[in-house]
């Protein structure tokens, strides 16, 4: 019973010493940032216009439809990269309407050349010279533009956001007199996509981006 008691009071005393260890410890984060540009933007064109019956409303929806695709095209869009991208037909119930039915068009592109959707963008002013009505809702439609290589350097943001974490530990180690020791805890953080001004809107918008993740990491400090 003696050397029971004395070897239980050996491993609760390494453990205390193990608990006291742990406790001194300090909390450090890490930045890494990149600017990247977008590699693919989709561009969507939401025409909208009133009609009195069905068979109007049909052959507007081919006349825009037409209309808009050709548009594209004269920025060397590919037919395979323009789309139809969905047909609304609305009944004007309300008093005063000017027209029975209210429709709307939408017309996509998605291309890895930015340039010419922002061209393409830029010079919506045709159609709307032609009697095509487009919304300006940039959240319907408009540009959009996508960092699709994320995967390419994540684990080099990664790596990069521990470096600077275990500099920052160091430098807290050597103002209070201390070694850096294991870690205890880390979080590798949230990557986050923000637009290429540092503004709060979407980064969505902007083919100029920044990536950033922030990791969060414990050091045993000895």
């Amino acid at each position: 019973m003696g050397a029971s008691f004395i070897i239980g009071c050996l491993i609760l005393g390494a453990r205390w010493v193990d608990a006291r260890q742990n406790s001194r410890y300090v909390t450090v984060k890490g930045l890494s940032e990149r600017a990247v540009t977008a590699d693919r933007a989709w561009y969507s064109i939401n025409c909208q216009y009133g009609a009195n019956s069905s068979e109007e409303v049909q052959s507007r929806i081919g006349w825009i439809e037409n209309e808009v695709k050709s548009y594209l095209r004269t920025f060397n869009f590919r037919d395979e990269e323009i789309g139809m991208e969905g047909i609304s037909v609305n009944a004007n119930n309300f008093q005063g309407a000017n027209s029975r039915f209210t429709a709307n068009v939408r017309v996509s592109v998605t291309s890895d050349d930015i340039e010419k959707v922002q061209e393409a963008s830029k010079s919506i002013s045709q159609l709307i010279a032609k009697g095509i009505l487009i919304q300006s809702d940039k959240w319907a439609a408009g540009p959009k533009y996508y960092f699709t290589e994320f995967k390419t350097i994540k684990t080099e943001m990664l790596a990069e956001a521990t470096r600077e974490a275990r500099k920052a530990a160091e430098q807290f180690a050597q103002n209070s007199a201390s070694q850096v020791g294991d870690i205890r805890r880390a979080n590798q953080g949230v990557f986050q996509i923000l637009p290429g001004n540092r503004t709060g809107e979407d980064q969505v918008f902007f083919p100029d981006k920044i990536i950033r993740v922030v990791s969060t990491v414990d050091y045993i400090l000895d």
